[in-house]
């Protein structure tokens, strides 16, 4: 097993949010390199509500790995999960797909047993992607979205997908920018 760590020059402060932000290092998997350069965090900015409003977007453990035991053994801070070569694969789009049709798609709203309010859109690919958004305090403007997970959807699981009243992604970002949970 080993234990993904950032290294010190990984971590970096956001000037608004004086948070840390992981940033992942590329993987070796069985003498293969995989780059994580797509999963690094980077900033939009949309018009929102006639606002210039900044969204970093930062990626998950999850977007890369999974709980079904098939790939080599990985830990991050208390998590241990396995290498998955086909979220690995769908994981590079996730960017493109961000840049490209985030802002203009529907979202809804669902609880998470553990960490509160999270949401979750699925693409016309049967690609799904859960997230949350949180407004850092003392910021104006700026939200942070951590994509938690991201994989394809096969048949038999859509009936498992978060169901309930999909909003626009731009009403949900104004919202949260407003402090406003959705």
């Amino acid at each position: 097993m080993r234990e993904i760590q950032p290294t010190p020059a990984a971590i970096h402060c956001r000037l608004f949010t004086g948070t840390p932000s992981m940033q992942w290092n590329d993987l070796t998997i069985n003498g293969v390199t995989r780059s994580m350069a797509h999963l690094q965090p980077f900033e939009l900015v949309f018009d929102v509500a006639g606002e210039a409003l900044t969204v970093r977007f930062e990626f998950g453990f999850h977007c890369f790995t999974d709980d079904k035991g098939n790939g080599e053994l990985l830990r991050h801070k208390h998590e241990r999960r396995y290498f998955c070569p086909s979220r690995y694969h769908c994981s590079t789009q996730l960017r493109d797909y961000i840049e490209r049709r985030f802002y203009q798609g529907m979202v809804v709203p669902h609880g998470s047993k553990n960490s509160g309010q999270r949401y979750f859109c699925l693409d016309l690919h049967e690609y799904a992607i859960f997230f949350s958004i949180s407004k850092p305090a003392g910021t104006t403007n700026f939200l942070r979205l951590h994509v938690v997970s991201a994989y394809e959807v096969a048949d038999w699981g859509r009936h498992s997908m978060p169901k309930g009243k999909a909003f626009n992604t731009r009403y949900v970002l104004q919202m949260r920018n407003e402090g406003k949970s959705v």
